[in-house]
């Protein structure tokens, strides 16, 4: 006997809900200056001071370790469409970033912050 009809269902339900979990890894050509940045919000997360800024003209929100290098996480992006998606550009915080409950830690924070800035510009 099978796990029942709705099996195909609940197993791409699983598996999208693991990929959620993982932050995405993308390698860039180029990358962005942290000197450039406009902090917007700060966290602190795992012992790490986290540092939330844009980069003006760009719809993304960086994740940066001012007290590390590389100071770059990644960015955060998908605001607009509700489903926010975590990049990781720098692969030496993969394995701090993948650590139980950080990448839903940094997306919930992300967010927050996010919110604040869109506050505090529009009025």
């Amino acid at each position: 006997m099978g796990v029942g009809r709705n099996s195909s269902y609940r197993i791409r339900e699983r598996y999208a809900k693991a990929l959620k979990a993982i932050p995405l890894p993308i390698r860039t050509l180029s990358g962005v200056d942290p000197q450039a940045l406009v902090n917007v919000g700060e966290t602190e997360l795992a012992g790490r001071r986290i540092v939330f800024a844009v980069l003006p003209g760009s719809p993304r929100l960086w994740i940066t370790v001012p007290d590390l290098l590389p100071p770059v996480i990644g960015y955060a992006s998908g605001f607009d469409t509700r489903r926010l998606d975590l990049h990781l550009t720098e692969l030496d915080h993969i394995d701090w970033a993948a650590g139980p409950g950080r990448v839903t830690a940094l997306k919930r924070a992300a967010h927050e912050a996010w919110a604040a800035a869109q506050r505090d510009c529009e009025g």
